[in-house]
């Protein structure tokens, strides 16, 4: 709230000092210059509902280079020498590199087919995703294959595809998370517009295999009232995995709600980590795989206060 003659041993009120030294027709030409505000803030939303077709326009392009990747992350094709061509590491000079290479060239014997575990490291690189993921998920996130994004029209917004090959998990080949994002303006409040926002929120179901499922776990409980006093009771409660991410429930902003309420910040978490998944992750997964995209300043607005991990990982 701005405050009359300062920030500092003033009376608090909703308008700053020299507005009050206004004249009519003053106040009249501000009134005009907010009115061009608000028409602004129109021609701002049009620009994202551009960019958001924009996005689907290029994504075809992405796809057809993300998919050779999976290829080779796969094992499914052999990269040439001309298709290699680039250093392993830009962060180190080749004299540098190539003393470690020899090095582990020494250590590391045998053969692999593509690039083992890949996006498991890449997930791990990362530090809200890296949080998220604990001891049992490493197991089945060594069945991750690829991590697709498609760009949604109707409703708007993106779903992103996490690819498993088959395992002893769950039968599922992919995971999907959605996320519904709106553009447009509010009319009753105009200057409250930061662009485009989540409004809805969902993953999807995971059919587990028996005795598989990492998001829960069985605890005994003692009945302490009734007949059945004293005896024990075994309860299924949902525990700390990565795999939460996915929960099936869809979260919607409740209209009119309050931006700084516990849901609100949840959803708005989930929503920012859904898109450093989809504008870092996936179109730089190598970057994070090699080390070379681990500074913190790369993630623009992404921190630990903004990032509710325990939230996001179903911590109760």
């Amino acid at each position: 709230m701005l405050r009359a003659g300062g920030y500092t041993g003033a009376e608090q009120t909703p308008y700053p000092e020299h507005l009050a030294k206004t004249t009519a027709d003053v106040r009249k030409r501000v009134q005009a210059v907010k009115k061009l505000q608000a028409e602004s803030v129109k021609v701002e939303a049009r620009f994202y509902e551009r960019l958001h077709a924009l996005e689907k326009e290029f994504q075809p392009e992405y796809d057809a280079i993300n998919a050779k990747r999976a290829d080779i992350v796969a094992g499914r094709h052999e990269p040439t020498d001309a298709e290699a061509d680039v250093p392993l590491l830009h962060t180190m000079d080749k004299e540098e590199v190539d003393k470690l290479t020899q090095q582990w060239d020494k250590e590391n014997t045998g053969s692999a087919s593509g690039i083992p575990d890949f996006w498991l490291n890449v997930l791990r690189a990362e530090s809200p995703l890296a949080d998220m993921i604990l001891e049992h998920d490493v197991p089945i996130l060594k069945n991750l294959i690829d991590i697709t994004v498609s760009i949604e029209d109707e409703p708007r917004g993106y779903v992103l595809h996490f690819h498993f090959q088959p395992n002893e998990y769950f039968s599922d080949t992919v995971l999907t998370k959605h996320y519904q994002i709106n553009t447009d303006v509010d009319e009753k409040s105009p200057f409250d517009y930061e662009g485009p926002c989540v409004v809805l929120v969902k993953g999807c179901v995971i059919h587990w295999a028996d005795g598989k499922n990492v998001t829960k776990k069985v605890i005994k409980k003692k009945i302490k009232k009734g007949a059945s006093a004293g005896k024990y009771i075994t309860k299924a409660v949902k525990t700390d995995s990565f795999f939460n991410f996915f929960d099936p429930i869809p979260t919607q902003v409740p209209e009119n709600a309050d931006p700084d309420d516990e849901m609100h910040e949840m959803i708005r978490a989930d929503f920012e980590l859904g898109q450093l998944i989809r504008d870092q992750i996936i179109p730089r997964a190598v970057h994070y795989y090699t080390g070379e995209n681990v500074d913190d300043e790369d993630y623009g607005d992404f921190d630990d206060e903004d990032m509710d991990v325990d939230e996001l990982m179903g911590e109760e």
